[in-house]
């Protein structure tokens, strides 16, 4: 049984995904650590606390902005 696959859009680039993968998981395969960055999916700003428990779908889009300090 193979695993279905849906693009959605991170930072405006289409990327192929498993079905129902959750917005950590995302960012882990990604090498992103979920407790230094933001995310906004679907114009709608994610609670840090719930990235696990969010999950992509067909066509989504996903922002993903991490701060930078500096001087």
């Amino acid at each position: 049984m193979s695993v279905m696959k849906i693009t959605v859009h991170v930072n405006g680039k289409p990327e192929v995904v498993d079905r129902g993968i959750s917005v950590r998981s995302l960012l882990e395969s990604k090498g992103i650590n979920p407790q230094v960055v933001a995310c906004e999916l679907n114009l709608k700003i994610l609670k840090r606390a719930a990235l696990a428990e969010v999950s992509l779908g067909e066509g989504d889009a996903l922002e993903v902005i991490q701060m930078i300090g500096g001087g």
